[in-house]
């Protein structure tokens, strides 16, 4: 829509004027983007009259094809510039199968009223953004989607600027967010978004995305946003804000035209902390919709599947059974659309092996459906971390490859030292092997990585209680269960250290809870070995005998059926199920040198038969 004449319209505690193309709310400025401004204009210019989403659609983007989401979306964000509630004041009604329809009484005042260009700069130019520190203890899938949610903003890529005329965004810089909870992990929460903007932007052919360590130099400094431009280079800088309420996390996210000194978009997000990941659908439709780079065809596969991969991934972080479906689901989708997506791959092969770990498949079910995308995935892309992650976790827990399982995760750390997920199965893999302080360190490292992960922090408890330090473990653990009651890891890794201190009805009040939040046959099998030890001989039969009910249903360890007969003094039948275990290449088994709760197996000529036979000794 080009300039429009010298006129204003008058509504509520509005005033719309068409010169200057701005709206006012008591003479203060209300933020509008080109495109809301241009819908609100049209409404308020046919008041009372229903407008046809098709005529508005033409007459907002006359020379471009939109999905009727995009015009949903920004009739979202007028309602929300309005101040429409439900139940509240109402300017715009929404007229079903037909359109949209403004319903507030207009007039047109006999004077106009100029807004100073200065005043419009400074509210379409906001001050950079300083990092203050804060605190949120959450967990680094949150991050990760709210990093996400903001990369939706970057939708707009081509706009109409004041003078009328298009012109494409090349080149952009992501600055630093500014979290306002008063919070210390503020850092952290901002090294997230920024890396999941400059991942998701850096996809975008035609787009020159400064890299994240040059644009990290700028943290905590207040500077105006055209001069970090000049200095990098850009056409426009991506700026924003977080608060936290309670459970609710709100995030402002400003794309500013430096060329032009506009701010072209401008959106606000709530959402709980539970249901962020749970946004992944629109925000691909929104990055994929207002997309207006010119993409050929192949271009945009490869932007549809790197979507599907990103909701693969945040459903992979969920970690639960379901979830670990659902992301396997995504991932297909992806290779389904671009065959050589290594990363997909990848993605595939932790879904497997988390599925395993969490008893919804038996390795012999989910291992070689594992290494076969992992090893999809390093035919690729043999530079991929997170494939040669997921390989050295299949080399150590299913083919008992200790040369290898070292090489690919030294592989992996070296190509990308940031990605947590490779410390923390390394450190599982060298507490086996009973390189403990390595193992503790590779834990920490975990943890200074996902300074906000319960999983991380829960992890270093478990590599502590087998390392032999159950104070550091109870006290680990303690801290979590602090923030996170809920916390079924914690809860196993404290009741394993207080069993292993003698301290157990400390321990089977840990395990009882354990089983009441995850239904977990391991939790369940962990509570009988409690009671064993704990000489209540009679309960610990009772979880064997659920235990074997349970088989009929989902697949039960066998290497936790063993743990409860070592508890009672049974030793034939714990060698036996150890047997059973080393048959089905049971995941649990690599711990079998260092598991407190074998540890009186470990002078038996049969035990030491069974660390050669699964590696763990020559």
């Amino acid at each position: 829509m080009g300039q429009q004449d010298n006129r204003s319209y008058e509504f509520g505690r509005f005033r719309l004027n068409t010169a200057e193309r701005v709206l006012l709310r008591e003479g203060e400025l209300v933020p509008l983007t080109p495109k809301v401004f241009d819908i609100l204009l049209t409404l308020v210019e046919n008041s009372g009259q229903v407008v046809s989403k098709e005529n508005l659609m033409k007459r907002v983007w006359p020379d471009t094809f939109v999905e009727e989401g995009n015009l949903t979306q920004n009739i979202s964000l007028l309602r929300k510039a309005l101040g429409e509630t439900p139940g509240g004041v109402q300017f715009i009604e929404t007229v079903p199968r037909r359109g949209y329809r403004f319903v507030a009484v207009t007039s047109e005042p006999s004077h106009h009223v100029p807004v100073a260009a200065a005043e419009i700069r400074a509210i379409e130019v906001p001050p950079a953004v300083v990092a203050v520190p804060t605190r949120n203890r959450r967990t680094p899938a949150f991050v990760l989607a709210a990093g996400l949610v903001i990369v939706s903003i970057i939708g707009v890529m081509y706009f109409t600027s004041k003078a009328g005329s298009t012109s494409p965004i090349s080149s952009i810089a992501v600055l630093p967010f500014v979290d306002e909870s008063a919070d210390p992990d503020a850092s952290y929460i901002n090294d997230k978004i920024a890396e999941s903007l400059i991942n998701c932007l850096s996809k975008l052919p035609q787009l020159r995305v400064v890299p994240r360590s040059v644009v990290a130099g700028y943290k905590g400094k207040e500077i105006d946003p055209r001069k970090i431009g000049e200095e990098l280079n850009v056409r426009a800088v991506v700026t924003g804000r977080l608060r936290r309420h309670g459970d609710v996390i709100s995030i402002q996210a400003d794309l500013i035209d430096l060329q032009n000194v506009a701010q072209i978009w401008g959106q606000h997000y709530d959402h709980r902390v539970s249901d962020a990941l749970l946004v992944q659908d629109d925000i691909s439709r929104d990055i994929f919709e207002n997309l207006r780079l010119k993409l050929n065809v192949e271009e945009k596969k490869q932007l549809e599947a790197y979507g599907l991969y990103l909701k693969g991934r945040n459903a992979w972080n969920k970690r639960t059974g379901d979830a670990l479906l659902q992301a396997i689901e995504f991932f297909n989708k992806a290779i389904e659309i671009d065959p050589n997506y290594g990363a997909a791959y990848a993605g595939l092969a932790d879904c497997y092996n988390m599925l395993v770990v969490y008893g919804r498949l038996q390795p012999k079910e989910g291992f070689p459906k594992a290494k076969e995308a992992a090893a999809k995935a390093l035919e690729i892309d043999e530079s991929s971390a997170e494939a040669h992650s997921s390989m050295a976790f299949i080399k150590f827990r299913w083919d008992w490859d200790r040369i290898a399982t070292e090489r690919e995760f030294q592989t992996a750390i070296k190509l990308k030292p940031a990605y947590a997920p490779a410390h923390q199965w390394y450190s599982s893999y060298l507490v086996a092997v009973e390189r403990f302080d390595e193992a503790i360190a590779e834990a920490k490292r975990t943890q200074e990585l996902e300074p906000l992960s319960f999983v991380a922090s829960s992890h270093l408890g478990w590599i502590y209680y087998l390392s032999g330090k159950n104070d550091e473990a109870i006290e680990q653990c303690r801290k979590i269960l602090e923030l996170d009651p809920s916390s079924f890891p914690a809860r196993r890794y404290l009741g394993l250290a207080y069993e292993a201190k003698g301290m157990y009805p400390e321990a089977i009040a840990e395990f009882q809870t354990g089983v009441k939040l995850s239904g977990s046959p391991l939790m369940l099998a962990l509570l009988g070995h409690a009671y064993a030890v704990a000489g209540r001989r009679a309960e610990a039969q009772r979880v064997l005998e659920d235990l074997q009910q349970l088989q009929e249903q989902r697949y039960v360890s066998p290497y936790t059926v063993a743990a409860i007969y070592a508890g009672l003094g049974d030793q034939q039948k714990a060698f036996e199920w150890l047997d059973k275990a080393v048959e089905g290449r049971d995941i649990w088994l690599m711990n079998l040198k260092v598991d407190p709760v074998f540890a009186k197996l470990r002078s038996e000529r049969r035990f030491t038969d069974i660390l050669a036979r699964i590696r763990l000794r020559p």
